[in-house]
């Protein structure tokens, strides 16, 4: 009987160690692509909208629209730098739980750690689900602002003639 049970805690400490790995690799992989800085391509469109900020613009209402823009982005930086920042949380907590493995039953453990890298891909899920939204937000956004710059054109044409 106490071989049978030998067995199934080796089993179950085999698989908290995989799960331990999967979990860290996973928090790595997204650490590293959120604290990235941003591309050269996003560098210069940061610079652009951040140009159209501070222009002297011919309407109020572009100019807010601009401000707005500039604005979220800025907004989305720092939740990522927030994001950033409770993985390293969840990379501590990881330190911690490979310190107390020794002195916890290896099942419940597993448990624990199952119902935590659920929760994560939940919330990595809702995020995910967000920026898609904001990404078609933004879409709309720049279609907006594409006629907008039409209609500018045309009354300049018309002031001009």
């Amino acid at each position: 009987m106490t071989e049978g049970v030998n067995v199934e805690r080796a089993a179950a400490s085999r698989a908290f160690l995989d799960a331990i790995l999967r979990f860290e690799a996973a928090l790595s992989k997204i650490g590293a692509a959120l604290s990235a800085p941003p591309s050269p391509e996003e560098a210069e469109y940061m610079g652009a909208l951040e140009s159209l900020e501070d222009a002297t613009p011919l309407l109020r209402r572009q100019h807010a629209f601009n401000t707005a823009i500039v604005k979220e982005i800025r907004h989305q930086r720092a939740l990522q730098g927030a994001i950033v920042e409770l993985l390293q949380c969840q990379t501590l907590l990881i330190e911690f739980l490979r310190m107390i493995k020794p002195y916890v039953d290896t099942r419940d453990f597993a448990d624990v750690l199952r119902a935590i890298s659920d929760e994560n891909l939940k919330r990595s899920d809702a995020l995910l689900a967000r920026d898609r939204r904001r990404e078609l937000q933004l879409t709309d956004i720049e279609a907006e602002l594409a006629a907008i710059r039409t209609r500018l054109d045309e009354l300049q044409r018309t002031l001009a003639s």
